[in-house]
């Protein structure tokens, strides 16, 4: 309206002053063109200033301004409306966003879980919630850096954690000695990034598992060294009794017949064996103590799953022995090939001795990433394990085979704690049986 006004406007004063005598009019024509040409620029000032104010007010998160929904210009009532919708959807995206907030913010604080969250580039802690001020009997850190001042190994440690790992930490605060299960994981928030640490007390769970090892390997060892010292102090009796009077004195042995004889030589040669298998018990035990340090380096699982195989395979053809394999060619890990192999092995051979009465036996060897881990697993659709065996069946020295020395499993877990992995089984009775092996 205000743009054809202005056209009316200049052509009637310019056909006017150039066509007629009515010049005065011209000039009145003139001004009515210049001040609608002012009105004109003040309403495109007016509604750039309103855009520019809205811009400026979202960049700095502002949604106070209000506009006038009674404007006469229908441009502005429609610029106005705009902006009232948009400032309105904003307002209320900021309440759900604060809701949360404070939500979130009550929640970690609430949590029994200690936590602290610090940002990576100049490790400044920005979130310690209640429980981490009371485990570390702190009101305030500043730093990460802040925690070795409560333990020298602690700092370090949360420092060193990548997102998603776990480690155990043993630390003395007010002298008392905690066992601390830390856990990170990474967040990366308007272009930063952070690392939330969780510390979990689990010395009262600890110490109550290792209170139940100790009984179950107190078990073990007490039925393996009575199975040896009993007779071992039957038959050294019988003997002395065979070799002395009644008085203690050292008989003549040319005075016994030969099967008064063959007796002693039985007895003595009989202590001899129980003594060398209680001698062989304990070295077993020392070996068990003794995991040598992982050689760490990569290895490509299908290459360690094929090497194990071959090794074994004259065995599989012996007893039929089915065996299934999924091969993950992208798949690696970090471990000692030696160690790692020796697990692999055992648990191989263990799975193939469980299916020596089986119809059809079949072993599947299989791996797959999962939750940032690598899970290497062997399965046999043997007899399964009962509750009492599975309870036991990572205690040292138990064993349901004659032949066994009960530390083969117990070696395996060894091995895989060395590696900053863990060994379980799952077994469904009279179905199949699973051992994983995590790294």
């Amino acid at each position: 309206m205000r743009i054809f006004l202005i056209l009316a406007f200049g052509f009637s004063a310019v056909y006017i002053l150039t066509q007629t005598y009515f010049w005065l009019v011209s000039i009145w024509l003139f001004l009515f063109m210049f001040i609608t040409f002012y009105e004109l620029i003040r309403l495109i000032e007016r509604s750039k200033r309103e855009l520019s104010n809205f811009l400026l007010s979202i960049q700095q998160n502002d949604f106070s301004n209000t506009y006038s929904m009674k404007a006469i210009d229908k441009s502005d009532y429609e610029l106005h409306y705009a902006y009232t919708t948009i400032t309105g959807e904003f307002q209320k995206l900021r309440r759900e966003k604060e809701s949360n907030y404070h939500f979130l913010q009550a929640v970690v604080e609430h949590s029994a879980v200690p936590l602290v969250g610090y940002r990576e580039n100049d490790l400044v802690i920005t979130l310690m919630n209640e429980a981490a001020k009371d485990l570390f009997k702190k009101p305030y850190l500043k730093t990460a850096k802040a925690l070795s001042k409560i333990d020298k190994s602690l700092g370090q440690k949360v420092l060193e954690l990548e997102s998603g790992q776990k480690e155990l930490a043993k630390i003395l605060i007010n002298n008392e000695l905690l066992s601390l299960s830390v856990m990170a994981k990474e967040l990366r928030l308007d272009g930063e990034l952070y690392k939330l640490v969780s510390f979990q007390n689990i010395k009262a769970e600890l110490d109550e598992k290792e209170l139940d090892s100790w009984q179950k390997l107190i078990r073990v060892l007490t039925h393996e060294i009575k199975n040896s010292a009993i007779p071992i102090s039957t038959l050294t009796e019988v003997v002395n009794q065979m070799i002395t009077d009644s008085d203690g004195e050292l008989k003549d042995l040319s005075t016994l017949d030969k099967e008064d004889l063959e007796d002693l030589k039985l007895g003595i040669k009989t202590v001899q064996k129980r003594s060398k298998g209680l001698v062989n018990f304990v070295n077993a035990y020392g070996q068990l103590a003794k995991i040598p340090q992982p050689k760490i380096q990569w290895i490509e699982v299908d290459t360690l799953i094929e090497n194990v195989l071959s090794l074994l395979q004259y065995d599989f053809k012996k007893q039929g022995i089915k065996v299934e394999t999924s091969p993950a060619p992208s798949l690696r890990v970090q471990a000692d090939p030696e160690l790692v192999e020796q697990v692999l092995i055992n648990l191989i051979k263990n799975a193939k001795e469980a299916l020596a009465d089986t119809p059809a036996p079949t072993i599947k060897v299989s791996c797959r990433q999962e939750k940032g881990k690598i899970i290497l697993s062997v399965e046999d659709n043997g007899p399964g394990i009962d509750a009492e065996t599975l309870e036991n069946i990572f205690v040292p020295f138990y064993t349901t085979k004659k032949e066994g020395s009960g530390i083969g499993l117990s070696l395996s877990q060894q091995i895989m704690r060395a590696h900053k992995g863990n060994l379980s089984v799952h077994s469904e009775p009279g179905v199949r049986t699973c051992f994983y092996m995590f790294f």
